[in-house]
């Protein structure tokens, strides 16, 4: 069934933590079966990193560029229009945008919640224009994310909700809506009853896996910067729960992948 070239469906290369050992990490993934890797973007200094990355290893990285949360709370207003205006003509270069989406963990929001509204909008207003395929970021802010989808609209061309952890329910609102859940780390965590339940429920369809390296990482990798080798650790604990093979998994995901951000069946990307 497997053609052995599975897709971290959301990491970070472009992460300078990863600059010295990118090499390795990327062999290591390899050697494992996971052939590309789908970005998460942050601000302009992240893309011009992911454009630079994509020369040197062609055909292995998938470009994302979009304003995180993260950047958007570190940066004013005038900086943040900026960073949009330059957004708009890289677009056709990427797979996708993102991350877009809120953070409201207090820490993180501080004085940027309606900023980070606002520059949510109007990414929004660019995945419809281009039909870009989503990666959302969204932390503590479910009710508000939702609202604010449905009133300017959910791109035709759909697309994840990055690192989901959360119940069943706020699970069902965003698959209603036609959005993937991409999984990575917490699954694994013994204690995770609520995402656990998700993915006993949830229609295989709508699965992608992700490491989110180096960020998240699972109990094998909590000592160390996590790697996308990791995603075999995500599929092995979803294939436990559904019982199944874990390369099943591997092979739902990186198919639904391609479904959603339109790479031919016997492609990684382009």
């Amino acid at each position: 069934m497997t053609n052995n070239q599975w897709i971290d469906a959301h990491c970070h290369l472009a992460d300078p933590r990863l600059e010295n050992s990118l090499d390795e990490v990327i062999r290591e993934a390899e050697s494992l079966g996971i052939k590309f890797f789908m970005q998460g973007g942050v601000g302009p200094e992240d893309w011009q990193r992911q454009r630079d990355l994509a020369k040197k290893y062609p055909n292995k990285l998938g470009l994302c560029f979009g304003l995180h949360p993260y950047w958007v709370a570190a940066h004013d207003e005038e900086l943040c229009e900026i960073a949009l205006d330059q957004l708009a003509p890289i677009l056709p270069e990427a797979l996708g945008i993102g991350e877009l989406g809120l953070d409201f963990r207090p820490h993180i929001m501080k004085d940027s919640k309606v900023r980070q509204i606002s520059v949510f909008e109007q990414q929004l207003e660019l995945a419809e224009a281009t039909q870009k395929p989503m990666v959302l970021h969204l932390v503590q802010a479910h009710e508000e994310s939702l609202k604010i989808m449905d009133v300017w609209g959910i791109p035709a061309s759909k697309g994840l909700v990055h690192s989901f952890n959360g119940s069943w329910g706020k699970a069902q609102d965003f698959l209603k809506r036609g959005l993937c859940l991409s999984i990575g780390g917490p699954v694994v965590w013994a204690q995770n009853e609520k995402l656990h339940e998700v993915i006993k429920q949830m229609p295989l369809e709508f699965l992608l896996l992700e490491s989110d390296s180096p960020d998240q990482p699972p109990p094998r990798f909590k000592q160390s910067l996590n790697q996308p080798a990791s995603l075999w650790d995500v599929a092995g604990k979803i294939a436990e729960i559904r019982e199944m093979p874990s390369t099943e998994v591997l092979e739902i995901a990186t198919q639904n992948f391609k479904r959603v951000f339109r790479l031919p069946a016997d492609e990684r990307g382009n």
